[in-house]
């Protein structure tokens, strides 16, 4: 399974979602008003990696797909 991040601009948070989540599957576009969307991570580790990176003060995950 692969895991992707959601960057959200106004709300200072990066949340991990995994490929198949809802959220992700229903997705509009890659980037939007408000954020953007990674590219696919093959581990769960390299996601929560990228989102640190991001320097967001809020890194979570997805409460839907991830518990």
């Amino acid at each position: 399974m692969s895991y992707v991040v959601y960057v959200n601009h106004p709300t200072s948070k990066a949340r991990a979602h995994n490929s198949i989540c809802i959220y992700y599957i229903k997705r509009k576009a890659e980037k939007t008003y408000n954020g953007y969307w990674s590219k696919p991570f093959e581990s769960f580790d390299e996601a929560l990696s990228y989102a640190n990176e991001t320097g967001k003060a809020h890194i979570d995950t997805c409460s839907v797909c991830i518990k």
